[in-house]
This record gives structure tokens, sequence and C-alpha cells, in this order.
């Protein structure tokens, strides 16, 4: 009986611990396995977030290096520019989903916030250097990255994301080791995640790596590109070295100079181009300075005898570039020929001169005329004075004796020679307003009709006169020919309405679509035939009889004299027994403060 007792507990035992060798090692591996499911799960889930830290970071990499790159290349390209918008149209995705990883991670969600923000404003700042990119501002779209850089850099939020999932997987780690000793299965998972993180890693690093080659690819090609543009312009073009030897001409300069192309390696000296063209020792010590002193050549005129063996006219500029490959400056020339704009120039200069001459025998013939209109003054009223006063002896040595018809004939001589004096200083007064200089000022048309107005009423006090005065403007002009204009126009609009009952005289003025000024005198008075218009503006021409109308007629001779003088013209409208218009024009003066201001 002891015996089964102890069979049995044998049994027990063996059960027991059959069990807890079954049990255990179960209960212990199932353990172990949720520990390492568990941790395998922290595992996949801290390697998505390094995954989704390590594409932010690649994203914003690559969006930097897509426009340093087309800054080099010197223009947009339309891969470029995609992925340099990939911080706008990819990188909120992958942040929205990381954020939903680290949510329960509150330190985390606020690195991840700030990091947000950089992205943010380095988006703004791309989009700022890709807009002055387009408009072929290079150096603003430098400046707007340089300004990224330094104002939202990213690297350091991305290093403590990532060193925080790292601490995080490291105590994940720690803590599946020590709830089981058995582990190697943890361990094995753990590697297996391990393994699988570095095959993301390098994944991600290899595509990286196909982005890059394929983004120099691109650049390579935009290189290539510029050179064919280079090549095509057809304005000369060379870039030299620091000894003025060539390292690239294009095809305009090559043909220009006779320049070999199989020679450009050779780095040919400038000097010895196109046969002497360039052996100019003044251009030759310039060139040197802007390479050595960094200065710049500015519209440098030079002729040139070419290979064609024409002597051209040309402008060379020249400035000093720094090649990136290279630790030596490199002198870039730019070549224009100014040919046909120089022969242009020394056709005007000696039309100049001819005009000259012409003008230095014009002067001579205004002098000669000055003289004889002196000559005609002089000799002319002595005799006019002699008729005069010898009239007016006769006239009292007669007396009572002399009858009617004697002194009608008398009163004709007196007459007579008083118009031939008045005759003579009206054409003395216009032989000199086309031969005196132009004394040019602003000049208020407003205040000279106002002053004009004033002289003409004196003689009409006794009559009535409607006036309309419209708003004049300021012109440049000489003050006192435009006051001559106005009494004359003025003058005759007050003597042709003599007859009317209500005389109706209208000043006004009208900017022209050419921008000159017309201005016109407007009355109700005699008016004329239209026929006649050409005669109106001639010298001592009258369409009225002196009996109905006095006067010498050459006030609109003088008006139309000014008005040419100040390059402009006059011309006039009329109807009998109508009244008449009469127009004249003068350039715009556009004076500050020149208006057109209530009457």
């Amino acid at each position: 009986m002891i015996a089964r007792i102890g069979l049995g507990w044998r049994l027990v035992g063996l059960l027991a611990a059959m069990l807890v060798s079954v049990a255990l090692p179960y209960i212990i591996t199932r353990s172990s396995s949720e520990d390492a499911l568990n941790s395998r799960d922290w595992v996949t889930h801290t390697a998505d977030i390094k995954a989704s830290t390590y594409r932010i970071d690649a994203i914003l990499r690559s969006s930097e290096a897509a426009i340093y790159t087309m800054i080099a290349g010197g223009a947009v390209d339309k891969d470029l520019e995609d992925r340099a918008l990939y911080v706008e149209t990819r990188l909120p995705g992958v942040i929205a989903g990381l954020r939903e990883m680290v949510r329960d991670n509150p330190e985390q969600v606020a690195r991840l916030g700030g990091l947000e923000s950089i992205a943010k404003g380095r988006g703004e700042l791309t989009r700022k250097a890709l807009d002055r990119l387009k408009a072929g501002d290079r150096d603003g779209a430098f400046a707007a990255m340089e300004d990224a850089r330094q104002m939202f850099p990213f690297r350091d939020r991305v290093v403590e994301i990532l060193a925080e999932e790292s601490k995080l997987q490291d105590a994940r780690r720690a803590n599946a080791r020590g709830t089981a000793t058995d582990n190697r299965l943890v361990l094995g998972v753990a590697a297996l995640a391990q393994i699988a993180l570095l095959v993301i890693v390098v994944v991600v690093s290899e595509r990286q790596i196909a982005i890059r080659l394929a983004a120099e690819s691109r650049a390579s090609d935009a290189v290539r590109r510029s050179q064919l543009i280079v090549q095509a312009v057809r304005e000369p073009i060379a870039m030299l070295d620091t000894g003025l030897r060539t390292l690239l001409v294009n095809t305009a300069f090559a043909e220009l100079y006779g320049f070999d192309t199989d020679d450009e390696q050779a780095h040919v000296p400038l000097r010895d181009i196109g046969n002497g063209a360039w052996d100019d020792p003044a251009l030759l010590q310039r060139l040197n300075d802007v390479i050595a002193r960094d200065r710049e050549l500015w519209d440098y005129e030079l002729t040139q005898r070419t290979v064609d063996g024409i002597d051209r006219f040309v402008v060379i500029n020249a400035r000093r570039i720094e090649e990136p490959d290279s630790p030596d400056p490199a002198l870039l020339i730019t070549v224009s020929d100014i040919t046909a704009r120089a022969l242009v120039e020394q056709k005007v200069n000696e039309l100049n001169r001819q005009l000259e001459g012409k003008v230095e025998q014009v002067s001579d013939v205004n002098r000669e005329l000055e003289a004889f209109s002196y000559s005609v003054s002089h000799d002319l009223r002595a005799p006019l004075r002699h008729i005069s006063g010898f009239a007016g002896k006769l006239e009292s040595h007669l007396g009572d004796q002399a009858d009617d018809r004697v002194r009608h004939y008398i009163d004709v001589i007196s007459s007579s020679s008083r118009r031939m004096a008045q005759l003579i200083d009206d054409l003395l007064v216009f032989s000199r307003l086309g031969r005196g200089a132009l004394r040019l000022q602003p000049v208020d048309m407003q205040s000279l009709v106002d002053e004009a107005r004033a002289l003409v009423e004196t003689d009409a006090r006794d009559r009535h006169i409607e006036w309309s005065v419209a708003p004049l403007p300021i012109v440049v002009g000489d003050e006192n020919m435009l006051r001559t204009v106005w009494q004359n126009l003025l003058g005759n609009a007050v003597k042709y309405t003599a007859n009317r009952e209500v005389g109706r005289i209208e000043i006004g003025v009208e900017r022209m679509p050419a921008g000159d000024y017309e201005f016109s005198v407007r009355d109700n008075g005699a008016g004329f035939d239209m026929q006649y218009a050409s005669k109106l503006f001639g010298v001592f021409q009258r369409l009225h009889r002196a009996s109905e109308f006095p006067g010498n007629g050459i006030g609109l001779a003088n008006v139309r004299r000014i008005i040419a003088r100040h390059g402009g013209r006059t011309w006039a409208e009329g109807e009998t027994d109508r009244g008449a218009v009469f127009h004249f024009s003068l350039p715009a003066s556009d004076l500050p403060g020149a208006r057109m201001g209530d009457a």
C-alpha cells in the first residue's frame, strides 16, 4: 500500500513535473511569445516612425537640392520644380501619418509639431525662391534658400525624433529580456525586426541615391543646354583665363574673328586672335585690371579690322566670373557691333556741320536784313517827315487864301504820310518778330487774356460786349510775343463786332490727342468769305475796306509769325456777316503747377 502511495506520489510528481515541464514552458513560451510579439510590434512601430522621419528628412533635402540645382543651371526645370514642391505636395501627408503613429507620446507630438512649423516655413521660402527663379532673379532665389537654411533648420528636430524613438526601442528590448530568461525567440524576432529595418533603410537609401543621380543627370543636361544657348547667341562671347587665353568662345566670336574652334583647348592668347584685332595695349591693360582687381569694363569703344577685312566699330564689355570647378577666376567678354550706328552718327555729325554753316549763312542774312531795315526806317522816314512838315507849312503859308480843294489836298498828303509812317513802323515790328530771340519761360495764358481784354475794353466803353473765357493753361513761350497775339486777336474781335448791338466774344482751349493746346477766339462780327481765308494772315492783306474797319492789315501776320516761332500753327474759319473763329496751337508744357483752373 505504501508502494501504491509512493507510486501515486511519483505519478503525481511525474504528472506535476510533466505538467510543469509542459505547462511552464508553455506559459513561459506563451508569455515570451506575447512579449516577443509585443516587442516586435513596438519595434515595427518604431521602424515605421523612423522610416517616416527619414522620409521627411529626405523630402526636405530633395526639395532644397532641387532649388539649388535650378539656381546653378539658371533655368526652371519641370521635374526639379515638382521635386522642389514636395515640401507642399507630399510632406503634409507624411507628417499627418507620423502624427497618428506618435499620438501616444506627447513629447514626440510636440517635437513633430515643431518640425511641421519648420517644414511650413521652408515651404514658403521654397515657393518664394522658385518664383524669383522663374523671374530670372537667381541671386534672389539663392538668398531665399539661404534664409530657409538659417531660419528653419530641420536636421536637429529630425535627430531628436529619431533619438527618442531609438531610446524607446532600447527600453522595450531591455524589458523583453528582463521578463523572460529564454528569449532567444524574442531576440530572433528582434533580430529579424532589425534586419527588416535595415532592409528598409537600405531600400530607402538606394531610392535616395537613385533620385540624386537622376537630379545630377538633369543638372548636367541643363549645363549642356546652357552651352547650346551660348553658342546660338549672335553676339560674340568669349571666356578667358587669368592670362587672357581662351577658355571658351561661341560661334559668333569664331566667325567674326576667324577663330579656329579646334584650337580652343590650346588656350590661344587674345592678342593673337583676329590678325591683331585685339592687339590694343590700352584694352589689354583694362582687361587685366578687370580680372586682377574684380572691376568691370563697360561700353569700351574700339575700331577693329575683322577677318572679313572690314573696319568695324565695336563696344566691348567685360567682367570677372568665378568658375565652380576652378580656384582661378575667369574673364567673360561680350562684343557688340555698332558699325551701323557709328556710321549714322558720323552722318548726323556731318549734317550738323552743314546745318551750322547754314545757320551762319542765315545769321549773315539776318544781320544784312537788320541793316536794311534800319536803312529803310531811317531813309524813308526822313522824306515822310519832310512831306508832312512842308504840307503843314504850305497850309500855314496859304492861310485863308486856300480854298476847300487845296485844304483837302493838304489833308490827303498829311494823312497819307502818317499812314506811310505807321506802315513802316508795322513792317519793322513784323521784321523784328522773325529775328528776335525767344525768351522762353512759363506763361500764364489766363493772365495775358485778362490783360488784353482790359486793354481793348478801354476803347469800347460805350459798347455792350459779352465775354466767355474758358479756363486757360500755363504754357512755355515768350511772354511779350504771346501778349501781342492776344492783343491782336481780341482787338480784331472787338473791332469787327462794332456793328453788332451786343458783341459776343468766346475764348476757349482744347487739349489735342497729340498733346498740343488749341486756343480759339470766336466772335459774332462781320466774318469773312472762306475763299479769301488764305489772305487773312498775309502782310498788309485786308478783306474789308479801311472806311468800314480801320487797320493796317499786319496784325494777323504778326500773330502767324509769333505762333510759328513757338512751333504752332494758325488758321481761321468764318462766314460773311455771321462771325469768325481764329485758332492757334501751342505745344503743351506739362509744367509743375500748369492748370486749367476756373476763369
